[in-house]
């Protein structure tokens, strides 16, 4: 199951007070998407992106459909909360599914579980001043990883939706300025959860949550969050050497926390990488930052051996953020357009090429566009995939009409 760990006071998918609501615009659309965890933020132009983050955009234009000896698969928008706009994050292989979702008026989003047709707002949970992107696990005994605001406080915390019943996991014992103080980002059908937490009120450090004890597991030296685990309890993230420099994807196993460094450059000042997600079978995914330093690229390690999944055709980037039981992996990409583009100082138009997201399935040595499994008269432009179960439900988000809206695709 994918892991997304950015943390926003504000808004759902702002890093800054400053960042636009996540909604539909006339013409294109400009977004910036961050590298290391698949946040994405729309933004006034392409140029508003940090260093951290990939300018991609989207127009009306549709994506190339199936040829005719590919399977047709069916995708079914989830139900909102009342508002406009939903993000779907996650899926067990029961099909149970968690995500955010916008309220009655698009003034507050709540998270919500979507279990037999029937979606349930299940405020306070990340819900409230502070929240993280959303509930990103559900495990099949219908626990649901996150977070809770305690007295001003933004702990990690598990959310039972049978029981109904939130239970808080404590901290590391640090604070931020703005209240956070950790969230887990996924738990297994043990009930082990993982996350991150602070130390201070600027480091953090992953953590597993086992046996009501909360566990530091380390770090390479400076930060560390950790992203999923699977049900032996190997755990992978993302981990730093110091405090400022990039992050390695890792694999903690057995109280070892291993630099998987999937392209092979181990200096933490020019290399980066995360892991997302983790089987059962130990094959982990994640992305990776090339060799030559120009692009990031989805990867799948097993037994040891990384294999570079690649990007869709003429795109540059891909992203990996689940992977099933049998070794289905679903992520997002950038694909190319063309567009017009206007010159300020000559005040002309041009041709131009412009990148936008589509999410992508990569099964048995293969990394499809997901849009073109399905039906042209759809209404979906699908942007991310985050989560696949075992029986190859894929859940995610993608534009419907004009809105973001979260999918189940099957």
């Amino acid at each position: 199951m994918t892991r997304l760990l950015i943390v926003s006071s504000t808004t759902l998918f702002s890093l800054a007070g400053t960042a636009l609501p996540f909604q539909a615009q006339q013409g294109g659309i400009n977004g910036c998407y961050q590298k290391n965890n698949g946040q994405l933020r729309v933004v006034q132009k392409e140029g508003d992106c940090t260093p951290s983050e990939l300018a991609v955009s989207w127009n009306r234009t549709r994506s190339p459909r199936h040829p005719p000896s590919q399977a047709e698969l069916s995708v079914a928008a989830l139900q909102t909360l009342g508002g406009t706009e939903n993000f779907g994050y996650a899926i067990n292989d029961r099909g149970d599914i968690v995500g955010l979702s916008r309220l009655a008026g698009d003034g507050a989003t709540h998270a919500f579980v979507y279990d037999r047709d029937r979606i349930t707002d299940i405020s306070p949970f990340n819900s409230g001043d502070i929240q993280t992107v959303g509930p990103t696990s559900i495990n099949s005994r219908g626990q649901v990883a996150s977070g809770l605001v305690v007295a001003g406080v933004y702990l990690p915390a598990v959310y039972d939706s049978i029981a109904q019943r939130v239970t808080t996991l404590g901290s590391l014992g640090g604070v931020t300025s703005f209240g956070f103080a950790g969230v887990a980002t996924s738990i297994n059908n043990m009930g082990e959860a993982v996350g991150y937490s602070y130390l201070d009120g600027v480091n953090r450090h992953a953590f597993l949550h086992s046996r009501n004890v909360m566990k530091d597991i380390g770090s390479f030296g400076g930060y560390s969050a950790a992203t999923d685990i699977n049900e032996p309890g190997t755990v992978v993230g993302f981990a730093s050497n110091l405090s400022n420099e990039r992050a390695h994807a890792f694999v903690y196993s057995n109280g070892t926390m291993t630099d998987i460094d999937p392209f092979g450059r181990s200096d933490f000042g020019t290399s980066e990488s995360s892991a997302q997600a983790i089987n059962d079978r130990g094959q982990i995914v994640g992305h990776g930052l090339l060799g030559n330093g120009t692009a990031f690229h989805a990867f799948l390690s097993s037994r040891g051996v990384v294999t570079d999944l690649g990007t869709l055709p003429g795109g540059r980037n891909s992203y990996a953020s689940g992977i099933n039981e049998p070794g289905q992996v679903v992520g997002t990409a950038d694909i190319p357009y063309t567009d017009t583009c206007y010159d300020w100082e000559t005040g002309r138009s041009y041709p131009c090429t412009k990148f936008k997201l589509s999410a992508f399935l990569y099964d048995k040595g293969v990394m499809i566009d997901l849009n073109s499994f399905i039906s042209s008269d759809s209404g979906w432009e699908l942007i991310a995939a985050f989560d696949v179960n075992a029986r190859g439900q894929i859940v995610g988000y993608g534009l419907l009409d004009g809105k973001f809206r979260a999918f189940v695709l099957h």
